[in-house]
């Protein structure tokens, strides 16, 4: 099957490494993948090493008209099988170009919880859309809310676990010495650094248990670069920490660090305070790494997590239930070996890499429908 796939993200997050491994397994299995992005995407270093066949458009918005026609034209030239989008802004553009080639079938994965605007326009442009995909229950039920008629077509396939990620796991001792841990336990909240993740409210729940005593033995470790319009609220994060949060060295931003998944055995406890979340693919590798997870009750992570089972949850943006998670995980080991042993059982079954490729690939094969 000859399959092209639109990504006009321009920076690697969840959804972006989602496009690369589905990528590369659908080439395992045989399809010609061809991939339309724009100049400045890094799918293509990620991918250098497949053979993938490029092609860059503009992608400049949720209509793009001229991108349309040359998605259409592309179809034609190399008899495409299927067209599958990933980022909202691309689901119109290829909707038309659909429309203007239709023997070609449309998919379109859904990876935010944000809802989709249900103008007139936009249920015309998607209305050829065969399949179409959400990570989680949430995010399914938002789509059917806003296009009702699309229901019937909406399939729950949620993200998986990279075997990269386990397989290439570092030692403890190793990737704690790689990422200068020093204190018996480290903390860590992992994500691109925007208000919506909710680094700020972790800072001020760290800042109270080291107040209050609870800490001494923790490091707080912040990991991820800010998205483009977040400098700012990076600044702001990064002017906290330097005012002395404790001890020197007991609070720290990391920025981006390469191959972050084989590290997460550093940590004691991973912290995921987002305000909402789709789903969230550092959650489950955090997880199943057998760290101790705290999340907030919401979206895809309340579907992910099991609360007092396979981790903690707490209300979204609820300080005082962050500080008291934060302090029962730190001062209760057994908690945290129970949780992280349940919690690496869970997802590595859950998010089996095959299993959940299997379902978007019988999808793909499908006979279309009438």
């Amino acid at each position: 099957m000859k399959i092209l796939q639109v990504c006009s993200a321009e920076q690697m997050g969840g959804g972006e490494r989602h496009v690369a491994d589905l990528t590369r397994a659908l080439i395992e299995r045989g399809h010609s993948l061809h991939l339309a992005v724009r100049e400045s995407s890094p799918l293509p270093a990620a991918l250098a090493e497949l053979p993938v066949t490029w092609h860059r458009f503009p992608l400049r918005n949720a209509l793009d008209l001229p991108s349309a026609f040359h998605l259409a034209r592309l179809i034609r030239r190399h008899r495409i099988d299927l067209l599958h989008a990933h980022v909202a802004r691309d689901y119109p553009t290829c909707g038309l170009a659909a429309r203007l080639a239709p023997e070609v079938r449309l998919f379109l994965t859904r990876h935010h919880f944000h809802p989709l605007r249900a103008n007139p326009l936009y249920r015309w442009a998607l209305g050829r859309t065969e399949r179409f995909l959400a990570v989680s229950r949430s995010v399914a039920a938002g789509l059917a809310q806003s296009f009702p008629d699309l229901a019937p077509r909406l399939s729950v396939i949620p993200n998986w676990l990279d075997p990269l990620v386990l397989e290439g796991a570092r030692p403890r001792d190793e990737a704690r010495r790689i990422l200068g841990i020093t204190r018996p336990l480290a903390v860590g909240l992992l994500g691109q650094l925007t208000p919506l993740k909710r680094q700020d409210l972790f800072l001020d729940a760290v800042g109270q248990l080291i107040e209050q005593g609870l800490a001494a033995e923790a490091e707080f470790l912040l990991v991820g670069a800010p998205g483009p319009d977040d400098h700012a609220f990076a600044a702001e994060l990064r002017a906290r920490v330097e005012t002395r949060q404790g001890d020197e060295g007991q609070v720290r931003l990391l920025g981006y660090v390469p191959a972050l998944p084989s590290l997460l055995s550093a940590f004691d406890v991973v912290v995921a305070p987002s305000t909402n979340e789709a789903f969230s693919l550092v959650l489950i590798e955090a997880m199943a790494s057998g760290c101790a997870v705290i999340a907030s009750r919401t979206g895809g992570m309340a579907e992910i997590v099991e609360d007092e089972a396979t981790g903690l949850l707490i209300p979204p943006n609820d300080l005082d239930a962050l500080t008291r998670t934060l302090a029962r995980a730190l001062s209760d080991p057994s908690l945290r070996s129970r949780l992280g042993l349940a919690a690496s059982q869970s997802t590595r079954t859950r998010f089996a890499r095959a299993d959940i490729l299997d379902q978007i690939e019988s999808l793909y094969l499908l006979s279309p429908p009438d």
